[in-house]
């Protein structure tokens, strides 16, 4: 496969710790891989602090640096797909800013690339440095995933990845308002292959994917990617009814043969609880199901840009296609620009 011009996609929400030693690390790397080109799309997720005054000032001091500013925070699997919206590269690596994903790890992604592969996974190695309730909840993570979105997704991979422009083509296609971007990588097909890599130590801030964001992405690749949950319900509710039918059985042996007549209070009230959060868990995960339905039959873009630095959209119109998310961008920051 030939290559010349590799695009970064680097979602930001609030990172001004890390972005400069970040810009310094991958010009150091696209300096070592000469001839081949780089482009830098940065994508401001609604950050509240100074993460946008330093990506512009890097847009300013280099033209390959291109920076996208979502109006207003979108979530991080969001924001990688407007960065690969306006990726024009032969080969397209994603990878978060804060440092824990090196960028020199692309440098063999492009190696098996060239090999013939059209998806490589960056694989993170067990981090010593994380505590055990990461490590218990990560594990928890990925057991739901296996067992129940449908989805073989890969343990230990994010969404530092690097693909070919035909694989760009297709992830396109999926737009899904709760997106899943590990899932659907792995269920799009290709030649696949996973590189190792030691995870860093987050270089500056705290994370962003706290517990609740972690479970949300859950939901997201359970629910979007199979009915395994209702299917879940199904069996659950016939263990229950087997259950039933053994406590009824027992009771009538009790009563008729053995004489013993129990008041039965507490039995009655555990059962009834118990019965109750099952029907209550039931419709949440049926009413997941229907919000879902409810929030995609709205249509509503997947996101839209207040500004963007060095971007050609005449360029990014040519190879975006009809993605409505590009045009309705280009018409707002136009429109800004006429106003200003």
């Amino acid at each position: 496969m030939k290559i010349e011009l590799i695009s970064f996609v680097i979602p930001c929400f609030n990172e001004e710790g890390t972005i400069e030693e970040f810009y310094r690390r991958a010009i150091v790397l696209a300096n070592s891989m000469a001839p081949l080109r780089f482009e830098f799309l940065f994508v401001n997720d609604g950050s509240k602090d100074k993460t946008g005054d330093i990506l512009n000032a890097l847009a300013a001091k280099n033209p390959y640096v291109k920076v996208l500013h979502l109006a207003q925070n979108r979530g991080h699997q969001i924001a990688l797909t407007a960065g690969m919206d306006h990726a024009s590269g032969d080969v397209i690596a994603t990878i978060d800013g804060d440092l824990q994903h090196p960028p020199e790890i692309i440098r063999d992604m492009v190696e098996k690339i060239k090999e013939g592969y059209e998806i490589v996974h960056a694989q993170r190695l067990k981090r010593s440095d994380d505590t055990w309730f990461k490590r218990l909840t990560a594990r928890g993570f990925y057991f739901f995933m296996r067992y129940f979105s449908g989805v073989q997704v890969i343990e230990n991979c994010g969404d530092f990845r690097a693909f070919t422009k035909s694989v760009l083509v297709a992830v396109k296609s999926f737009r899904m308002p709760h997106r899943f971007l590990r899932g659907i990588f792995v269920q799009l097909g290709f030649r696949q292959c996973v590189v190792s890599y030691q995870s860093d130590v987050r270089f500056a801030g705290e994370t962003k994917y706290s517990l609740f964001k972690m479970i949300n992405l859950a939901l997201d690749g359970a629910l979007g990617f199979s009915a395994a949950p209702i299917r879940f319900i199904i069996c659950l509710s016939i263990v229950l009814w087997f259950v039933s039918l053994v406590h009824l059985v027992k009771a009538l042996i009790e009563f008729f043969i053995f004489k013993i007549t129990v008041p039965g209070w507490t039995s009655i009230i555990v059962l009834m609880f118990f019965f109750t959060g099952l029907i209550l868990f039931s419709i949440a995960i049926i009413g997941s199901y229907v919000g879902r339905i409810f929030v995609q039959g709205q249509n509503i873009p997947l996101y839209w840009l207040s500004d963007a630095k060095n971007i050609d959209f005449e360029n990014i119109n040519r190879h975006a296609g009809d993605l409505r998310e590009v045009k309705l961008s280009q018409q707002i920051i136009n429109k800004r620009v006429k106003e200003s």
